[in-house]
């Protein structure tokens, strides 16, 4: 006498695979049943092995072992990659950028913010509305030249500390 193939349903491969039911439903979502008989379906065990065993849910739907594993070490070796670049000196930390942003924002402001104080005297003499303009427009742009000389030169990755430099030097 042979060997007839069983069917098998989606709780007997949970209990069988020792998974959780709806796991084991949402991998053989896509496998084809052997048998169908109203809401009941039935599975071989060679289809739903595969689906159960083989592959590996994601966000974007059901990835084979091969192509896990192959994204892991392309992930790998970008994060490798990206080492290498701050061993260089080619990248560099979140913390430093930011710190180098909040020195050159923070000039900024307080030399934006001074403007009007040291720009009153001149404004306060002129004559008409248009020399006001005038004095006012120098101080702008004396006060955006030197930050435009100023230049962050070096930094330290040990503590996010750097130091700028006024004089020029690129």
């Amino acid at each position: 006498m042979g060997m007839t193939a069983q069917t098998w349903t989606v709780s007997a491969l949970a209990v069988e695979f020792k998974m959780d039911r709806r796991t084991v439903a949402a991998r053989l979502a896509g496998v084809k049943p052997a048998e169908s008989k109203g809401n009941s379906k039935r599975y071989r065990m060679e289809d739903a092995a595969k689906a159960l065993l083989g592959k590996i849910p994601t966000a974007e739907g059901v990835l084979s072992y091969d192509e896990a594993r192959a994204r892991k070490v392309a992930a790998e070796a970008e994060l490798a990659e990206i080492e290498l670049q701050k061993e260089r000196g080619d990248v560099l930390p979140v913390e430093i950028v930011n710190a180098i942003n909040d020195e050159i924002y923070g000039n900024f402001r307080s030399r934006m913010l001074a403007v009007p104080a040291k720009a009153a005297p001149d404004i306060f003499a002129a004559g008409d509305v248009k020399e006001a303009k005038a004095f006012l427009r120098r101080h702008i742009n004396d006060a955006l030249q030197e930050l435009s000389d100023m230049m962050v030169e070096t930094y330290e990755t040990d503590d996010t500390q750097f130091a700028s430099s006024e004089d020029g030097d690129r």
